[in-house]
């Protein structure tokens, strides 16, 4: 059972980050955030990797009562916040095909994190030089630089 929940995780992931590569692709995911993502797609996310409302807020970009109100009236986001969930969902991908193993990758966002100056990498995702930092230390794990 949780096999079939984590293959749900991660065809919902790569639903929002797109599979392919190149133009055509970059094409299709720059269409969705620009048109924005669903409630529901945005809520599933939310849900299945656990991010907490105040936090998901955050990192999307919106307040609290906003938040309240999309999920309330279902309606999609805006395409700042579906770029930013965008972002958030890209640098899930990176981590779960660095642990190949989704539930270790959510927890590794979710602890701080010496490489970040004990910061918890999904608390730096509503910023792009954070996302950038996150992106980095992943690579530098992947590729065995220790920071």
């Amino acid at each position: 059972m949780a096999t079939n929940k984590s293959a749900a995780n991660k065809r919902l992931l790569y639903s929002l980050v797109g599979e392919g590569h190149g133009a055509a692709a970059s094409s299709v995911v720059i269409d969705r955030i620009r048109e924005g993502f669903r409630w529901t797609d945005a809520q599933r996310y939310q849900e299945s990797f656990q991010i907490k409302d105040k936090l998901f807020a955050k990192i999307i970009g919106v307040s609290d009562r906003t938040l309240t109100r999309t999920r309330r009236n279902k309606t999609s986001l805006d395409p700042i916040a579906s770029d930013r969930l965008y972002r958030t969902a890209k640098v899930l991908a990176l981590a779960v095909d660095f642990f190949e193993d989704l539930p270790r990758a959510v927890s590794w966002l979710q602890r701080e994190q010496p490489g970040l100056d004990g910061k918890i990498p999904l608390a730096l995702l509503d910023t792009e030089p954070g996302t950038q930092a996150v992106e980095t230390l992943l690579s530098q794990l992947e590729y065995g630089v220790l920071p």
